[in-house]
């Protein structure tokens, strides 16, 4: 049996980590860019049947090649039809709403459009512009109010990247909660948090100051494994608001992110459980 872990380039160590865990489980465990995984599939003669690839990145390049080893029957952890979806962050809205998720009311424009823009500030009075990947752990999301000039306006359009940008309505949250799910089930312990504080921005991923979550509604555990079900991912981070009169309302689904600070504060081994789930997927 064999497992080959695609990473970034700076998405080592957690992937090595995993990496060490399925070789002593005695997996024969690969780690590879995505550039690498064909010459590493034939310098050591990998065979679909006995090869499952866990892909610990997205883009469109990356799903593209994904997609051409899924057509030669290796399988695929997430699928590249996952990946799509939960790389391109506007899909993954559109997604969520026809499924009946809980999301912000989204929106797709040319960043060009102000008059579009302007027609939804009136709507919603607060929105909050953002590319359709995402890009620099939040750093381009913006929040604008009715009252917004429009130089202003024009000035936080033009420092997002692409010609074309999300337009979300503005959720008035009190946390942002992240829910590890693996194989359609909750890691209910391994769960985490973080409040806004004057921004009104906060983060799940990369970030030191994120507090354990004591998963005990069981409504946002169903919401988590159905969310999960939805997308078809198998392995994943998924974070949701929790509104201030108690809704909650997703954010957005993760499926490559290092866990390193998450296993810290809950004292959970993530990657042990992730590994054990690659081991029976490709038993």
């Amino acid at each position: 049996m064999n497992i080959i872990i695609v990473r970034t380039k700076k998405g080592i160590r957690y992937a090595l980590k995993i990496h060490n865990y399925l070789v002593k489980q005695g997996i024969d465990c690969f780690l590879a860019e995505i550039k690498e995984l064909g010459g590493k599939i034939k310098k050591f003669n990998l065979k679909p049947k006995d090869t499952l690839i866990h892909a610990r990145c997205a883009g469109t390049t990356t799903n593209k090649i994904l997609a051409q080893f899924a057509k030669r029957g290796f399988k695929i952890i997430n699928s590249p039809q996952t990946l799509e979806l939960t790389s391109n962050k506007y899909l993954a809205n559109l997604h969520a709403q026809k499924n009946k998720l809980p999301i912000a009311k989204t929106y797709k424009l040319l960043k060009t459009d102000l008059s579009g823009v302007k027609k939804l500030l009136q709507k919603h009075k607060i929105i909050v512009l953002k590319p359709i990947h995402s890009k620099g752990q939040g750093i381009f999301c913006q929040k604008v109010g009715h009252g917004c000039k429009e130089t202003k306006l024009k000035k936080i359009l033009n420092s997002i990247p692409g010609q074309e940008i999300q337009v979300q309505e503005f959720i008035d949250y009190k946390k942002l909660i992240r829910i590890i799910v693996i194989g359609y089930k909750v890691l209910a312990n391994a769960s985490t948090y973080d409040m806004p504080s004057a921004n009104w921005k906060c983060s799940v991923c990369l970030n030191p100051k994120i507090k354990k979550y004591h998963l005990v509604n069981r409504k946002l555990k169903k919401l988590a494994e159905k969310t999960a079900r939805v997308f078809k991912a198998k392995v994943n981070f998924i974070d949701f608001f929790e509104t201030k009169n108690g809704q909650f309302v997703l954010n957005e689904i993760n499926t490559a992110c290092s866990l390193f600070l998450h296993e810290k504060v809950t004292g959970v081994p993530i990657h042990k459980f992730i590994g054990d789930f690659l081991i029976k997927e490709i038993k």
